[in-house]
């Protein structure tokens, strides 16, 4: 009998050392509309009314609650259907339907979460059936805050006013720059997770009230912002992640607190990833659709594996890297190398910042941080929110420095 014995050789070198148009913002007597990407539907989905919602055709209006609670939405031959047992609804894909709630007290469900506020219905480039939320600011920010930032303890609440200055911002901006589009935001990490009705806490309300209307500005334009979860005790600079001007308000810096790091509280601020033969040859096949450890066994097979880091920034993330593993070579650039090394228990890579090393028949990444590392570290906020620090030092004068402060409605 041939024996197959697999060699895994762990090789590798160590390197150490999202942009919108600035528009000018004007003053506003409320709070606008924006509109939120739920979900881009193939297959029949659901929506539940709660309260009474008017559905508005070209032809007529009609109310559904009660009795006509809820609809079916599915695509058909050039276009799309709106369903229930007592009626059938048939649009051209070119068609354009909105649903409003009767009153302020009415709300609907979506794939298992609870939202206020109106409908989009239209059908995207690729075919598929767009549910869009149109929502008022501020109650869209109340779905957002809790969602990106724990909002239980009331020493939080700093943090949590300056996360929902950050979120403000943020969609104000997208608001600006997709005016043309059908929609302003994602309602995931592509832009900031949103989660509705169900995640909305009294403290992260009590933030979004006392922050009512303000957001950061850089000279007379509203501010670029981007937030992540932990830093690792190092702000990267926007460009080294995206390819984007430079801000002089998103650039390099060390996040420090005290004698140590302000995220050092942060479950992730350290971490570590190990990868076996077994787990690289998974993720290899997921990549390429191709299985070394599968391949025709010979006397002696060497299944090598090789990472390179090609390039690192100034604050020592991961930029480009080169893998090899068996007779197949690739380069990987920022999130493709978080993508590759991801984990079914765990997801993604946590974030770029990272050493490698082997021990035996194992990968090893040893790192910290989660997320881009770009503006404010959210768990170094929370830090110092518990420490004393109001929600416009936080801001203006650690992560955005150089901005202020500006109330638009």
């Amino acid at each position: 009998m041939k024996t197959l014995n697999y060699f895994l050789l762990l090789s590798f070198f160590v390197f150490f050392f999202s942009c919108q148009p600035n528009n000018i913002i004007k003053k506003t007597d409320t709070s606008p509309d924006i509109r939120v990407l739920l979900a881009e539907i193939q297959q029949k989905t659901t929506i539940e009314f709660h309260g009474t919602f008017v559905l508005y055709t070209e032809e007529a209006a009609y109310d559904f609650g009660h009795k006509n609670s809820s609809l079916d939405v599915s695509l058909i031959k050039n276009g799309y259907k709106l369903s229930n047992p007592n009626r059938i609804f048939s649009f051209r894909k070119e068609d354009a339907v909105r649903l409003a709630p009767k009153d302020k007290t009415a709300w609907f469900t979506f794939k298992n979460r609870a939202y206020k506020g109106g409908i989009l219905l239209s059908v995207n480039k690729n075919g598929l059936v767009q549910v869009i939320n149109k929502i008022n600011l501020e109650e869209y920010l109340k779905g957002v805050v809790p969602a990106e930032m724990p909002s239980a303890n009331p020493a939080y609440l700093e943090a949590l006013k300056a996360q929902a200055v950050c979120a403000r911002t943020y969609s104000l901006k997208k608001m600006l720059a997709r005016k043309k589009y059908p929609f302003d935001l994602y309602a995931d990490v592509r832009d900031q997770v949103y989660a509705g009705l169900s995640v909305e806490t009294p403290l992260a309300s009590e933030a979004l009230n006392a922050t009512f209307g303000d957001i950061l500005m850089y000279q007379d334009t509203l501010a670029t912002v981007y937030y992540h979860s932990t830093c690792g005790g190092l702000i990267e600079a926007a460009q080294n992640v995206w390819h984007t001007k430079k801000f002089p308000y998103l650039q390099a810096q060390q996040d420090v607190l005290g004698n140590g790091f302000a995220c050092s509280v942060s479950p992730l601020f350290r971490w570590k990833r190990v990868f076996t033969l077994q787990e690289l040859d998974s993720l290899f096949y997921l990549r390429f659709n191709r299985s070394l450890l599968n391949q025709v066994v010979t006397d002696t097979t060497h299944l090598v594996f090789q990472a390179q880091v090609l390039n690192r920034s100034a604050q020592g993330r991961v930029q480009k890297m080169h893998l090899s593993y068996g007779d197949t070579s690739f380069v990987l650039e920022r999130f493709d190398i978080r993508r590759f090394f991801s984990s079914k228990n765990t997801g993604a890579l946590p974030s770029l910042f990272f050493e490698l090393s082997s021990n035996d028949s194992t990968f090893i990444l040893t790192g910290g941080g989660s997320g881009h590392g770009v503006g404010m570290c959210q768990w170094g906020a929370l830090n110092m929110s518990q420490k004393g620090f109001k929600y416009y030092d936080i801001l203006v004068n650690k992560y955005f420095k150089g901005t202020y402060l500006k109330k638009v409605y």
